[in-house]
């Protein structure tokens, strides 16, 4: 059942994800790309307002749809901020600080490796 609710979640976000990126980028010009970091702030907040309720209760069914499904495809910047958080608060600052730098650096130099590898 799980993985029908991430599928289900997860074409949504997708969907929602490209439908408000293209609105903000008709509205506001393709000279700074305003619709997806828009996405990755809605993101991030929902994602924290989602498991905060998730702690306090909510049915089981929200997690896979919501934050794997959903929220995971909207955008994964979420994710990966929200799991940076759980570390840094659970004391694992460590672990938190060495998630944001080996995450960010290498992403970027990765998609430069895979651009100059296609061309």
């Amino acid at each position: 059942m799980n993985f029908l609710l991430i599928f289900l979640g997860g074409g949504l976000g997708a969907l929602s994800r490209f439908g408000l990126s293209k609105l903000i980028t008709s509205v506001c010009g393709t000279e700074f790309p305003l619709g997806i970091l828009l996405c990755n702030l809605v993101g991030c907040f929902s994602i924290g307002f989602v498991t905060g309720f998730i702690q306090k209760g909510l049915p089981d069914w929200i997690g896979p749809f919501l934050l794997i499904g959903f929220l995971g495809s909207f955008t994964t910047f979420s994710t990966f901020a929200n799991d940076s958080y759980l570390l840094l608060s659970n004391g694992q600052s460590g672990l938190g600080i060495l998630n944001i730098v080996a995450s960010i650096l290498p992403g970027l130099i990765a998609v430069w490796a895979g651009l100059s590898l296609a061309n």
